[in-house]
């Protein structure tokens, strides 16, 4: 999720309510209202509010404008307005939480200024109601719209709970517990036998994923789970067919995490946990090792680069950095990194990759078993794209593959994993695919319902589909597959792994956006792959 806006699936809900209630608040002829990032700079311990506040504004006043409604990064000096201005401000006082807005009409330069007062993080929600209620009587003539029943479609009467499928969509979806394997026509050439005879659900998990990955951690020769917020690194375990709680790990202020990663690349049979993140648009990266015995020990602390540990075009294990520049993007090349020290990074080798791709939207993958790695990535269209050994452009996907909530700024998709289902030395492709569900009103932004994990196989100069998952409902947040080691199942050799999912839980709301709490749901399935005779 991109450092200037905090969301999470749920908006899309709220979003669909306001769009609801729109017929009565266009009668005034369609507007252009541009909101602005939410000044922080006075709201101390409660500044993650600032991408929450704006775009909960802005959702809940679009359909009062029943026009285009913008999210802007500043307002420029000298520039004759035609458009609705709204910049809002958190600020901690004595008293409690203040929130305001300073709006603009058209052509304005004075302002109309809104303000209401939150004693406790728990009245946020209240408090915004009532800025809402205020900007949309004054500013704009009318009575904030009605909500309705957040499980109602565009349509009205439809529980979304039940699922709600793209028409491009031409297979039967199937929900409910486990895994289920799609196979149709379209994917018969290249399908698997899968099975998943290992498969649970967690409990509700009392945290909003940002991102999560798996792995033995400690070496204990169990599966860590690791799942991340901007304030929290949360550790749990699978154990005897139980996800258990682990450890809490409180992170440094004022982060916006976008990757989570773990790699043991100094060799000491412990992983290492990676935390990329920003602080204020800048890179601020951690790299921290956790054991049960001593709990937590941070070796490195505020790297200025994104990090990511990942396999390198040789199979072997690599630290790539990425330098930022304006406005949280990323400067060109990617370098095979060497921390020393606490904090001091030095760059190595630039890593073989297209300048137009970023450090967190590739893989290094051998599709042809001839030795030599392709790279694979997902760019911000959501194509997928293969890349020769020179970077020449191999591939292009028609755009939908992927899907992960963000706006403007840096591309962070959900990870591509790289595996061997088939066991015919040729990598595959595993990556999630959400279904994009936006509000025409929210142009600049994406959600998501109904997402799937996907396995792909190259074949010499196209993707073709070896199997897929069931549907979970409020889309992936985030996943990771560990591949574990051969077996024989009549005479033939299969390949196994372990899938991890999460999901936002049922239930999640707003309240849980705004506050940094909502739930997630982790799913783990146990798996193997058998090729089919051709």
């Amino acid at each position: 999720m991109c450092n200037s806006f905090k969301k999470r699936a749920v908006i899309f809900f709220l979003l669909l309510s306001c769009l609801l209630a729109v017929s009565g608040a266009q009668a005034g002829g369609a507007k252009e209202v541009v909101f602005y990032p939410t000044d922080v700079s006075d709201a101390g311990d409660v500044a993650y509010l600032r991408d929450s506040v704006r775009l909960m504004l802005a959702s809940r006043i679009a359909p009062v404008v029943g026009g285009e409604v913008r999210l802007e990064k500043a307002m420029k000096k000298g520039r004759d307005f035609s458009s609705y201005r709204i910049l809002s401000r958190v600020a901690t006082t004595k008293n409690g939480i203040e929130l305001s807005v300073k709006a603009f009409r058209p052509a304005e330069e004075s302002s109309i200024q809104f303000q209401s007062l939150a004693k406790s993080n728990k009245e946020i929600m209240t408090a915004l109601d009532v800025l809402v209620k205020d900007v949309a009587k004054v500013l704009f003539q009318v009575e904030e719209p009605e909500k309705v029943n957040e499980k109602t479609d565009k349509k009205g009467g439809k529980d979304l709970d039940k699922g709600s499928i793209h028409p491009d969509r031409i297979y039967k979806t199937t929900t409910g517990f486990g895994l289920s394997i799609k196979q149709d026509e379209f994917i018969s050439e290249a399908a698997l036998k899968v099975t998943a005879p290992d498969r649970y659900k967690s409990a509700v998990l009392p945290t909003q994923s940002k991102g999560m990955t798996a792995g033995d951690i400690d070496g204990d020769s169990l599966d860590e789970v690791l799942i991340v917020t901007n304030v929290r690194l949360y550790i749990y375990q699978v154990k005897d067919r139980e996800i258990q709680h682990l450890d809490t790990i409180s992170l440094p202020g004022g982060l916006e995490v976008h990757a989570l990663n773990v790699a043991d690349l100094n060799n000491n049979g412990v992983m290492e946990i990676y935390i990329s993140a920003t602080r204020k648009e800048d890179p601020t990266s951690f790299v921290m090792e956790w054991q049960p015995e001593v709990g937590v020990e941070w070796l490195h602390k505020e790297i200025p680069l994104y990090l990511r540990p990942l396999i390198g075009p040789k199979k072997t294990s690599v630290l790539a950095g990425q330098r930022g520049g304006l406005d949280g993007e990323l400067l060109s090349g990617i370098y095979r990194l060497s921390l020393q020290g606490t904090v001091n990074t030095s760059a190595g080798e630039l890593l073989p990759v297209p300048d137009s791709v970023n450090l967190f939207e590739f893989v290094f993958a051998d599709l042809e078993g001839d030795g030599v790695a392709e790279v694979v990535s997902q760019n911000r269209k959501e194509e997928l794209k293969v890349f020769g050994s020179n970077s020449e452009l191999l591939y292009t996907s028609p755009p939908g593959f992927g899907g992960k909530e963000h706006s403007e700024g840096l591309n962070r998709p959900i990870r591509l994993v790289v595996a061997d289902f088939n066991l015919d030395g040729m990598d595959d492709i595993l990556l999630v695919d959400n279904e994009l569900w936006t509000p025409k009103m929210m142009k600049d932004s994406k959600y998501y319902e109904n997402g799937q994990v996907r396995g792909l196989l190259w074949d010499k100069d196209l993707f073709l589909e070896m199997w897929r998952s069931n549907i979970f409902q409020k889309s992936i947040v985030d996943f990771q597959f560990l591949v574990l080691p051969e077996t024989e199942e009549n005479g033939s050799s299969v390949a196994g792994g372990r899938l991890f999912v999460i999901e936002p839980a049922k239930g999640n709301s707003l309240e849980g956006l705004l506050l940094g709490t909502g739930a997630t749901r982790l799913s783990v399935f146990g798996m193997k792959f058998v090729p089919k005779a051709r």
